[in-house]
């Protein structure tokens, strides 16, 4: 392995099973987490909106969970306001990551088996091929991406989206990865607002890991020479596009 260490700026999670794998590898890796996921302040209209929405729960045929921070924040509010979860609200999760927080609950979920991202959403689960007349809520923060909602709309659905974190940009950490990113061995990206906060390289021959070719391409738009792209986001699929970049 280099000698110099991989690059990770993901937002802090409690268990990073990306970074045990670093680390059982014996991957040398500085962690600077350039973001922060913080839950929609009690006083916000989004928490308002979002309150509003769990209270009426059984007024959607879907509710959509669009990645971990989502479930980690929305979970225990259903939970506190339905003792048991309404029959005919189907959960979906964008992936096996966000569907696992689901077993503390013990709520059924279903999620894309081949791709844990928007399009393995809308390509692999039957629920979401019909959805005329059908209302679909989307539990998720910072706004996003709109593709998801666009076209379930196109299939019929009426959807309403919940906010109910932020996602926000720490100054003095993004300053410190950018200025450690040309001491790295490669940069893991896992997502293309964590890319674009990063900006141009001073090195663009640094390897960079991300997830998808959506963010491959702006990557490469940005000025990247030397892109890995993982299966997927799965902190396996990452590990192995790492390994593979070294």
């Amino acid at each position: 392995m280099p000698n110099k260490p991989v690059l990770v700026v993901r937002p802090l999670r409690e268990k990073d099973a990306f970074l045990k794998l670093l680390d059982q590898a014996d991957i040398s890796f500085n962690y600077i987490p350039i973001m922060s996921i913080d839950p929609v302040s009690p006083e916000s209209d989004d928490f308002v909106r979002a309150t509003r929405c769990i209270d009426e729960l059984d007024q959607f045929d879907q509710v959509i969970f669009i990645s971990a921070n989502a479930a980690e924040i929305g979970l225990p509010m259903i939970a506190q306001r339905w003792p048991e979860i309404p029959q005919n609200t189907g959960f979906l999760a964008v992936g096996q990551q966000t569907a696992d927080i689901f077993s503390a609950f013990n709520y059924p979920v279903s999620y894309p088996q081949r791709q844990p991202n928007t399009e393995g959403l809308l390509q692999e689960l039957p629920q979401l091929q019909d959805l005329t007349a059908q209302s679909v809520l989307i539990l998720r923060g910072g706004s996003g991406r709109q593709t998801l909602g666009e076209e379930l709309a196109k299939r019929g659905a009426q959807v309403t989206y919940a906010e109910l974190y932020q996602r926000n940009i720490d100054a003095k950490h993004l300053v410190e990865a950018q200025k450690f990113a040309s001491e790295s061995s490669c940069v893991v990206v896992h997502s293309g607002e964590l890319l674009q906060a990063m900006g141009v390289p001073a090195d663009k021959r640094i390897p960079l890991v991300v997830p998808s070719d959506r963010i491959a391409q702006l990557a490469q738009e940005m000025g990247y020479h030397n892109v890995q792209v993982a299966q997927n986001a799965l902190p396996s699929s990452m590990y192995e596009a790492v390994v593979q970049a070294l």
